[in-house]
């Protein structure tokens, strides 16, 4: 079930909404969680309830290794934490891997080695990558010590509740599950279902009415780059900032939809986009940018690498440059090389992930050269130079983009060479195959919205929409910052906000780009 669906908007949450707190209202709490989960059952199973049934059982199987672990944590039990913790991450990464990697890797092989092994075609279950993350994360969490298991009900709704589930954020049990507890059983929370609304609605305008229009003008080039045909500056040009636009709003819209309805409950998700395309450098590009999954890789894979990395640079003297390389540049290039796997099985993820990664070495080669300087100058940046850095990071950020959305990576490579005129320009300004001029306005408008107005956590900033809003909220605020209040004016705001959203669904249901990984 889409979130930007008319059965979701009008059957499915009032339905969900509505049964919840009326059982909280009449003091059935526990009814109530119950209750969440079932639908949030209801709201996976409606893609494939066999599926389902996997999503159960691997919840069922890591519940009971997590209570093997808090027994060897506690001293209960005569065995290491480390041997269920490794069982258990294990068998999620396995069950990942076959779901979502098998028909690449048999595929690869076959290429190899001129053999033509078959299996049958394994369909990917929704959002796996997600629950998947989620789930080692609490296992790893809890052998650290840092969470105690709070019983089998608590720990099933944190990993099925429906705002969170499909596409993130990928959240942590010990920030989620005590929210459940906060509000009394026969209060009725206007005031959160208001504001959760007004998010929701602002992340509804941003998927249909922004992003599905730019996905009218990028798919048709990406599909003639698929097909062979020849792609020329202004296609190229085009398919980069087009889907990017996409790209950008259809995950902000997301990531506000999520938050906009765990608000709804009472629950607040942590942030996971922060106006990325604000950013100076692709360091912060990526702080920005899918926030939770950036906070996974650091803590689970890039730390546990470059901390004895780092320690092993030292203890053979390496030098400054060799200490870049082994505890800076091979952390950062392996943890991005697995971001882009991560995101899909294919070649043009791995190099995304790869492209990346050298961004970010480079850019940390850059900040050292040039900290040095900057501690002698005492100078902030000049406005010239802070432009060239923006149009740096786009640059670098439209080029990966290209390789992410693209079929195959010749497809990539077919945009890039018409990006760089080695197709020449193509057509007319004023013939029939002229820039379209809807593209060129929602690229305009695009980045007029990314760049001169504030973000939904900063127009929400009074009520603190998320977690860890209130870090965030001063992070890029323009001048021309807006501020949500429960007045007429924004009601009205809000009302025509998600009327539009709700009408441009009506020309067609799309999934969200997460959706797929």
């Amino acid at each position: 079930m889409l979130f930007n669906s008319v059965e979701f908007i009008f059957l499915f949450l009032p339905a969900v909404l509505g049964g919840f707190y009326l059982l909280r209202r009449f003091g059935f709490v526990s009814a109530a969680f119950i209750f969440l989960i079932l639908m949030s059952l209801v709201f996976y199973s409606v893609w494939s309830p066999r599926y389902a049934l996997l999503l159960c059982a691997s919840l069922v199987i890591n519940y009971f290794i997590g209570r093997l672990i808090e027994k060897a944590v506690n001293g209960e039990a005569s065995y290491s934490r480390n041997i269920p913790l490794v069982v258990g991450v294990t068998g999620n990464l396995l069950v990942l891997f076959y779901f979502k990697y098998t028909n690449f890797f048999l595929d690869n092989l076959n290429i190899a080695l001129g053999t033509h092994l078959t299996w049958h075609r394994v369909l990917l279950p929704l959002g796996i990558s997600f629950f998947t993350f989620q789930k080692i994360a609490y296992l790893i969490d809890m052998a650290r010590g840092e969470i105690q298991g709070r019983g089998f009900w608590r720990y099933t709704l944190f990993v099925l509740f429906f705002p969170q589930l499909i596409a993130g954020p990928i959240v942590h049990f010990k920030e989620i599950s005590p929210q459940f507890d906060r509000h009394a059983p026969g209060r009725f929370p206007a005031a959160n279902i208001t504001i959760g609304l007004a998010i929701f609605a602002i992340g509804l305008f941003k998927k249909t009415v922004i992003a599905d229009t730019a996905a009218i003008f990028a798919t048709p080039i990406y599909d003639s780059a698929h097909h062979g045909e020849l792609i020329y500056v202004w296609q190229g040009w085009l398919a980069g900032l087009v889907y990017t636009i996409q790209l950008y709003f259809d995950f902000s819209g997301y990531s506000d939809m999520a938050i906009g309805l765990a608000r709804m409950f009472n629950v607040k998700l942590p942030l996971n986009f922060h106006s990325p395309l604000k950013s100076l450098s692709i360091i912060d590009y990526w702080r920005r940018w899918h926030m939770t999954l950036q906070r996974f890789i650091v803590s689970y894979i890039y730390q546990p690498i470059a901390i004895p990395m780092n320690r092993y640079a030292a203890e053979k003297d390496l030098g400054r440059s060799g200490r870049f390389v082994v505890a800076t540049a091979i952390p950062s290039l392996t943890s991005f090389i697995l971001i882009g796997i991560w995101h899909g099985a294919g070649w043009t993820f791995a190099i995304f992930g790869l492209m990346h990664g050298i961004y970010i070495v480079v850019n940390e080669m850059w900040r050292e050269i040039n900290r040095k300087r900057r501690r002698k100058l005492k100078k902030e940046t000049p406005g010239q130079l802070r432009v060239a850095y923006w149009l740096l990071m786009l640059f670098c950020v439209l080029c990966a983009n290209i390789m992410f959305r693209a079929e195959a990576v010749t497809d990539a490579f077919a945009i890039y060479r018409g990006m760089f005129g080695f197709n020449g320009f193509g057509s007319d300004l004023y013939g029939p195959g002229a820039i379209p001029l809807g593209a060129v306005l929602t690229i305009v408008i695009g980045f007029g919205i990314i760049l001169l107005f504030p973000n939904t956590q900063q127009i929400m900033r009074r009520y603190g929409p998320a977690l860890d809003s209130a870090s965030w909220i001063p992070v890029s605020l323009v001048p021309r910052s807006m501020s949500w209040r429960p007045s007429v004016l924004w009601a009205g705001a809000t009302a025509l906000t998600l009327y539009l959203g709700i009408i441009f669904v009506m020309r067609g249901q799309s999934e969200f780009i997460y959706f797929n990984f």
